[in-house]
């Protein structure tokens, strides 16, 4: 008996069959994408702020996303500058209650930069609830300005 005979005299059993498989893939698949989306850390507070530079034609921005307050997943800094800033340096930093710094990264750029943004994954637990996450911006070695945001989480 050829497997056309046998779809000829059941046609009804052979469609579920096909869509049971089918549905089967599906739900693999999405198994698949739910594991991938969870492998990362999932923030449960995020915050940012941010201030005017040169006079106002420009903003320095900073951002983090949290766990906790002792655990953070990223912090970031960014500025906007339609004067452009001559070889910028973002420096973030996250502070405890007492303004200690617990971490921090920077970034630098050569040249005249009219917009620039630095992100960083935070690879430490902190030793104590961070208080405030805050961006710095350099230019040429000078402070420029700083802008900071609480961590509430």
């Amino acid at each position: 008996m050829s497997l056309q005979s046998t779809e000829k005299r059941n046609p009804q059993r052979n469609r579920r069959a096909r869509l049971t498989r089918r549905g089967l893939a599906l739900a693999g698949a999405g198994a698949v994408l739910a594991t991938m989306a969870s492998a990362g850390p999932a923030a449960a507070a995020t915050g940012g702020g941010s201030t005017q530079i040169q006079k106002g034609t420009g903003l320095l921005s900073v951002s983090w996303d949290a766990q906790s307050p002792r655990y953070l997943n990223t912090i970031g800094g960014k500025f906007v500058s339609s004067l452009g800033v001559g070889n910028p340096r973002i420096h973030v930093r996250v502070l405890d209650a007492n303004n200690r710094e617990m971490f921090s990264r920077d970034r630098s750029w050569g040249g005249r930069r009219h917009s620039e943004e630095a992100t960083f994954e935070v690879t430490v637990l902190m030793p104590r609830d961070a208080s405030r996450v805050c961006a710095s911006l350099y230019e040429a070695g000078g402070l420029m300005d700083t802008a900071c945001s609480p961590v509430i989480t």
